[in-house]
């Protein structure tokens, strides 16, 4: 992907787009889906389901860029 592409100055959504998030979007109550993850220290792929049930999981997502 190009850089230009995914920096922005400013996040801007349209009325319907944030209406379409809004209404989609998972609750605070609700379980994740499983997905693929990679273990950063050894490359593997994990599932976070089994990472869930060694006990509780925490999942940052964000950008430093």
């Amino acid at each position: 992907m190009d850089q230009a592409q995914y920096n922005y100055s400013e996040f801007v959504a349209s009325p319907k787009e944030f209406l379409e998030f809004a209404e989609h979007a998972p609750k605070a109550t609700m379980r994740a889906p499983s997905f693929p993850l990679e273990d950063l220290a050894t490359g593997e792929t994990v599932e976070m389901k089994d990472l869930s049930k060694a006990g509780i999981a925490v999942i940052e997502f964000g950008s430093f860029t």
